[in-house]
């Protein structure tokens, strides 16, 4: 009988301590948050920016920053504000922002990289697969002009884009532009303005401009003076000369090869 007091007076001691240790973690939690959740309590003073820029600037990014964080507790900032923030500046692809404690903010950016112009007022990225809209007046990179009647072909038309240009490495001819229109027909600007109309279909497309850089040369005629050549044929294709009196006239006339 006296075993089973005993027995039961270890139990009950135990109880209490579990409780007495837990009502002390609890209240240790409480005031260690309670302290790291005060206004004026470890403020950000610093920010570490990773990346590899040629538009955004490192000031430009800190300045962002030092608005938004400056003076602000650490432990309670909202990371999602400064990203919002960055995400903001149209040239900003991907942001990550990590705290170091007791003081830094560190962020890693990616900047977007223009692979051609889209359309009239955007550049497509052909590492993130899409477009965004910078001030253009303020960038003059030489690059090919894509475009389509909706921007969610842009990944089609550049992927064509390449091939296209890589079928004409070894030519004489120089594509500076590309469009996709409504019935989803290929026309490619020359340096020099003339237009490869291709029609539809990337596979065709391809074939009918590989057809023109081989057989062009054996029509006896200057693409200079050519305004477009149509190439939606089997065989052949249609030439539009320019009009030497008026640039606006065109003159048509169809070549077998």
């Amino acid at each position: 009988m006296a075993g089973s007091k005993q027995t039961r007076g270890y139990f009950i001691a135990g109880v209490l301590f579990l409780l007495l240790l837990l009502i002390a973690i609890v209240k240790s939690d409480y005031i260690i948050q309670n302290t790291l959740s005060k206004t004026g309590a470890l403020p950000v003073k610093a920010v570490k920016i990773d990346g590899v820029f040629r538009q955004l600037t490192r000031k430009g990014i800190a300045d962002v920053t030092g608005r938004i964080c400056a003076g602000q507790n650490i432990a309670t900032l909202d990371t999602n504000v400064l990203k919002d923030e960055l995400m903001k500046n149209p040239w900003v692809a991907q942001v990550a922002v990590k705290k170091k404690m007791p003081d830094t903010i560190v962020l890693s950016v990616i900047e977007h990289v223009p692979a051609a112009y889209w359309n009239d007022n955007g550049i497509y990225d052909a590492r993130t697969k899409s477009i965004f809209y910078p001030d253009l007046s303020q960038f003059s990179q030489p690059l090919v002009k894509l475009g389509a009647f909706r921007d969610n072909l842009c990944n089609e038309v550049y992927d064509s884009a390449v091939l296209f240009i890589r079928a004409m490495t070894d030519s004489p001819y120089q594509m500076v532009a590309l469009y996709l229109d409504k019935v989803r027909c290929y026309t490619i600007t020359l340096d020099n303005g003339t237009r490869l109309i291709l029609g539809r279909g990337q596979d065709k497309a391809l074939s009918r401009l590989k057809r023109f850089i081989r057989s062009f040369s054996h029509s006896g005629l200057s693409i200079d003076d050519v305004d477009y050549v149509d190439l939606r044929y089997d065989v052949g294709f249609a030439v539009g000369k320019r009009d030497a009196n008026s640039p606006d006239a065109v003159s048509t006339e169809s070549t077998s090869y």
